[in-house]
């Protein structure tokens, strides 16, 4: 997802009274409704989410919703509340557990269920909240997400959901934090006749209701990134497909289109998705969801990478480099994102800097090198020289794009070049296992079986990774690349008969980078100690440093800190 968000709305700073239950409501700040991913409380800490049941029927005339969530969970600590992440726009009905109905208290963004006894840690238990209303409509989908409400060309609902940085209390009770992914989802979803629900996982089965609509339900039974749940409805058709993974499991395709754009659709599909699946495969290793499937749906938004259902709305577009940007990138998140998920979203860089540089290899591998270097030079341009991609802390997704504290440019862009850098530091075996032991804990992933392991992973996870496949300590290369702001400078003078390069970095961190250098018609990698290297009797004019530019530095082309500080405030 590209993300660059504002806050959604401002609510109304006064007290709102529940009479449901005789409720109780407090007035919270704005974000803590919209912000997914803030810091967990103690009371959150004490439990895991297992499995969340969602039964749903959507009420297009109201653009509304009516159903229930059951989140069964397993206690970490004694508990005798339930703590939950949910948007006060929605009316609460009742809250059950085991026919029991239980108590409970709410604010804007939070409800608080009394569960009648103390639960003790090894426990589990579950709890379903009943509930209707109107969600959080997008106003500017993905970036600021919500559910979107749309018409196709021919004037039929078309209705998807896009939450990443609002988090899925919008529409479901939920623990709002990358941390904690579900085992597994079930959702039953019900809708008019005439339109099809596409969403994460199996399709188990189609229900005919009263008044002619129809319960679909979905089903996952693997770790399922929270904002990577779904929901996709409209006339679709649908576009089928098998292709057999690596490690030997037959994966099945399909591509949710509007009945609008069945034509593009399928030409998209038959020429670009079994490439892009063997590309991946090859690259870093096999599909993570063969059991489940590979999907694609249609939507009234650009994208996002929900699992196994990624969202597409690039209007079937290529770009300069010969392929669909979008639904390439997207299908990345099946590995960044999805089977890697960071636990905070301070380490984001890692979904979305690796998915970003996948399009750069694709480019190589398909377009030669040239346009590879020409796609990444285009980015180089969008970096941010004066922000880190990933602070320490704990951060919020809204918090990792506010000025002043991340950049969405940064995790894309120049995440995207510190692996280039990181490439080109390694080299190209050492490179991809380090990407490879990330992913999947092994850098021979060939024979793992459908459902892959899914796993939690942070900047120091991969820090240790690639120290220990280059069998050097990598510290250096990090804090200044990824923990600090401001980019490298690599001055060059002539110093008698010799040229000496040295790296100026802020605070003077050390930093031996070494260099491609063009000197007397070859290329040679020169080594750095202590910041310096020298270049034994050449002239100055002679030398090209880094003619393929594979390093991240600051150049004259990017404006200065002070610049962008300026530019910024204004």
């Amino acid at each position: 997802m590209m993300s660059n968000r504002i806050k959604l709305r401002t609510f109304a700073a006064a007290a709102i009274v529940f009479f449901l239950c005789g409720c109780s409501m407090t007035v919270e700040r704005d974000d803590l409704l919209i912000d997914s991913g803030l810091p967990l409380t103690e009371n959150m800490r004490a439990y895991d989410v297992d499995r969340y049941t969602l039964r749903h029927e959507i009420l297009i005339p109201r653009k509304s919703i009516a159903g229930s969530a059951t989140i069964t969970f397993d206690v970490l600590a004694s508990m005798d509340v339930l703590e939950l992440n949910f948007d006060g726009n929605f009316d609460i009905e009742r809250v059950e557990s085991g026919g029991r109905t239980l108590a409970y208290d709410r604010s804007k963004s939070k409800i608080f269920i009394k569960l009648g006894e103390t639960l003790s840690p090894g426990a589990s238990a579950s709890v379903t909240v009943f509930y209707e209303g109107t969600p959080i409509e997008a106003e500017r989908p993905p970036w600021e997400g919500g559910f979107t409400w749309e018409r196709t060309p021919s004037g039929k609902p078309w209705i998807a959901t896009s939450f990443q940085g609002q988090g899925c209390d919008i529409w479901w009770p939920c623990k709002d934090h990358p941390s904690d992914e579900p085992d597994g989802v079930d959702l039953y979803i019900t809708v008019p006749g005439g339109l099809t629900v596409a969403s994460n996982g199996v399709l188990i089965g189609v229900v005919d209701e009263t008044e002619g609509r129809k319960t679909f339900h979905w089903q996952t039974n693997v770790p399922t990134n929270i904002y990577g749940v779904a929901l996709n409805i409209a006339p679709y058709v649908q576009i089928e497909s098998e292709y057999e993974s690596v490690n030997g499991t037959v994966i099945p395709i399909v591509f949710y289109a509007i009945e609008d754009h069945a034509d593009q659709a399928k030409n998209l599909f038959d020429n670009d998705v079994h490439r892009m699946i063997e590309f991946f495969e090859r690259v870093i290793g096999p599909y993570p969801w063969g059991q489940e499937k590979v999907g694609f749906a249609e939507t009234p938004h650009l994208g996002m990478e929900h699992q196994t259902i990624n969202a597409y709305g690039n209007e079937f577009k290529r770009d300069d480099y010969g392929f669909d940007w979008l639904l390439h990138h997207e299908f990345s998140h099946e590995w960044f994102g999805n089977l890697l998920s960071s636990s905070n979203y301070a380490d984001l860089w890692l979904h979305e800097g690796t998915g970003a540089y996948m399009q750069t290899i694709y480019t190589e591998e398909f377009m030669g090198g040239a346009a590879a270097h020409h796609r990444m030079y285009k980015s180089y341009l969008a970096i941010n020289t004066c922000l880190p991609v990933a602070p320490r802390g704990e951060f919020s997704d809204d918090q990792m794009h506010e000025k002043g504290t991340g950049s969405a440019v940064n995790i894309y862009t120049k995440g995207a070049w510190v692996l280039h850098s990181l490439r080109y530091l390694l080299g190209d075996d050492d490179f991809w296992d380090a990407v490879r032991v990330l992913v999947y804990d092994t850098d021979e992933p060939e024979e793992l079986q459908s459902p892959i392991v899914a796993r939690h992973r942070t900047t120091d996870d991969f820090l240790r990774i690639a120290s220990e496949i280059a069998d050097s300590k990598l510290d250096w290369f990090f804090e200044v690349y990824v923990r600090g702001g401001e980019l490298p400078e690599l001055v060059s003078e002539q110093v008698g008969p010799d040229v000496v390069l040295r790296w100026n970095t802020a605070g003077n961190l050390p930093f031996d980078m070494p260099v491609p250098v063009r000197a007397k018609n070859s290329i040679e990698r020169v080594e750095f100690v202590n910041n310096k290297s020298r270049l034994a009797d050449i002239r100055l004019v002679d030398v090209l440093i880094d003619p393929n530019m594979r390093i991240l530095r600051k150049l004259p082309s990017l404006p200065s800190c002070e610049e962008q500080r300026v530019e910024s405030e204004g």
